[in-house]
């Protein structure tokens, strides 16, 4: 292996970017290098371990080089690079980076499954065999058995992640994230389970998503019948409040269009009656508006939908007609005493 090349993998390999056998590679070449081996515990001085690597790759990898100054400035690179790494390393062990579920060649995880974790600082892209897309945030695991969309298609997620799921009527994606679980046939959706965090939150962006209570104990009845279950559409967020077993519907921090952007380009009103305002709103962002039609039959608005915010657009139709809003129950709940 050349100089460059060596390079280039050792960059690639703290990136988290390196294949499985390129790991290997990298693991093979470490296992030659005795002076790494002498010190195990995480206590030890930076200093110490980043001279013992200098020391090492001075002497055995570039060794025969010629050009002093290419060598002392990849010898520089690289030994700051293995000194985070190894200190990292003697804590604990260094996963495969994350990948496609068919490059995956980690053994099964204590009779889980195959557990696919993010130890890198960027939101990693994992396209399952069922054609679904994850999108793992830093930090984050996946969890899901060696069968997976064979018979099922069921996941148990510890972090963050967005899924793109495929649709398949047959086949319901399910995530256990902590004490919660979300089922769907084909949608996106995201899901956070902090590790420190008994609160789970599953935020929706396109199509259906049910969400229900684990079980309680090893004991009690699969059905979800008597547990707390809500069903979730765009731009609605459930919070399962674990200590209260009770979940929380709300309407998510920043809502997004459900229409094409030809579709918002034609929604533009002049003198229009109010409620065709809302009614517009409601398409827009899929979400419902609970206001007093008789109240404010009276109400008129000029305006167009553009790029800012439903926050804002509300808050700026709420000042022209002297009314206010508040979100509740992942509703948007108008309260006005009429235009005159």
């Amino acid at each position: 292996m050349t100089q460059k090349e060596f390079n280039e993998l050792s960059k690639r390999y703290l990136e988290g970017k390196t294949t499985a056998e390129e790991d290997r590679k990298i693991q093979a070449w470490y296992d030659t290098q005795p002076e790494f081996h002498q010190h195990n515990s995480p206590d030890e001085a930076a200093q110490t371990i980043g001279k013992r690597i200098w020391l090492n790759l001075r002497q055995s990898v570039y060794q025969n080089s010629t050009d002093r100054i290419t060598r002392m400035t990849w010898i520089m690179g690289i030994a700051v690079g293995m000194i985070l790494a190894f200190i990292w390393l003697s804590q604990f062990e260094l996963p495969p980076p994350p990948t496609e579920v068919a490059d995956q060649t980690r053994p099964a995880v204590a009779q889980r499954g195959i557990e696919l974790k993010n130890t890198t600082f960027s939101d990693q892209k994992i396209t399952l065999s069922d054609g679904s897309l994850v999108v793992l945030k830093p930090g984050s695991s996946l969890v899901y058995n060696k069968n997976f969309n064979k018979t099922k298609r069921e996941l148990h997620l510890q972090g963050e992640a967005f899924f793109d799921v495929t649709k398949n009527p047959k086949k319901p994606f399910i995530v256990h994230a902590g004490k919660l679980t979300a089922e769907v046939l084909g949608t996106s959706f995201s899901i956070k389970n902090a590790e420190d965090s008994k609160n789970v939150l599953v935020d929706v962006l396109s199509g259906k998503v049910s969400v229900y209570a684990e079980k309680k104990a090893p004991n009690e009845s699969n059905s979800t019948s008597d547990r707390p279950s809500v069903i979730l559409t765009p731009n609605q967020r459930v919070k399962y409040l674990s200590a209260e077993n009770r979940l929380v519907k709300s309407i998510v921090e920043a809502p997004k269009f459900v229409i094409s952007k030809a579709e918002i380009e034609k929604l533009s009103f002049v003198d229009a009656p109010i409620s065709q305002v809302f009614d517009a709103i409601e398409t827009a962002y899929g979400l419902e508006i609970i206001y007093d039609e008789v109240v404010m039959r009276d109400c008129t608005m000029t305006t167009s939908f553009d790029e800012e915010n439903l926050h804002d657009k509300l808050s700026i139709i709420c000042k022209l007609l002297g009314a206010s809003f508040k979100m509740v129950d992942a509703q948007i709940v108008i309260s006005s005493n009429g235009c005159q």
